[in-house]
């Protein structure tokens, strides 16, 4: 889970102050961020989100810093916003990053089976299945169901609403465009693929791009979307 790229700054090149402070920042982050193996997962949790928003970062360029997905540092800041009794069930488990997102969006009682399902669980399972499918048990259908139920005209409408907007990497419209074809294919969205959707969707969600009173004659397709990932 570390980091890379904070370490390979110009040496001799005199940056100024401000750009010192800048890689500052980003190195605080990056230093949060290694401190996975030696804290409690909660602990690290709140570390990493601390110094994110403390610094004033933004999710696409530390993402790019840390050299992760934005997915995966957008689930950690998730997870930071459980109340503190739930995110202590989480102490010691250090549960896998494909399952984040389900875990932070899940009630006391569904971390609770989620948990007990990853301790108890001897099968070949991926950690997300267990987790969704221990979810559903006490919470009903998750958003990555119903994520995994949206019609490919939305992923590509969603792609164009990001090339639009200027939001997201090529990668990540890319990646929409791909799912848009899979599912018209007749293929299923991979685990990893729902996790990466959410994060995509969300980023659009939080960026304005998709509301429910959206101005761009897309009413029906963005609450589409903000239904699937369980806004109100």
């Amino acid at each position: 889970m570390a980091p890379h790229g904070y370490g390979n700054q110009r040496k001799g090149s005199g940056p100024g102050m401000t750009e010192m402070q800048g890689i500052s920042k980003f190195s605080d982050l990056a230093l949060a961020w290694e401190s996975y193996d030696r804290l409690t997962f909660d602990k690290w949790i709140i570390e990493v989100s601390n110094c994110f928003y403390q610094n004033g970062l933004q999710l696409k360029i530390a993402s790019n810093f840390l050299g992760v997905q934005p997915a995966e540092l957008q689930a950690v800041l998730r997870l930071a916003e459980l109340e503190d009794e739930d995110l202590q069930l989480l102490a010691e488990l250090k549960p896998p990053n494909t399952t984040w997102f389900s875990l932070a969006s899940a009630t006391t009682d569904g971390l609770k089976e989620a948990i007990r399902a990853l301790k108890s669980e001897q099968t070949e399972k991926s950690p997300f299945i267990i987790v969704n499918k221990a979810l559903r048990i006490v919470e009903g259908p998750s958003k990555y169901e119903r994520i995994a139920s949206l019609k490919s005209e939305v992923f590509e409408h969603a792609a164009k609403k990001a090339k639009t907007y200027g939001l997201l990497t090529e990668r990540d419209i890319k990646a929409l465009k791909g799912w848009k074809t899979r599912i018209k294919t007749g293929k299923t969205l991979t685990p990893a693929q729902m996790t990466y959707a959410d994060g995509l969707l969300r980023s659009l969600v939080e960026s304005g791009a998709i509301t429910r009173n959206s101005k761009d004659n897309d009413v029906d397709i963005c609450n589409e979307i903000l239904d699937s990932l369980g806004y109100e």
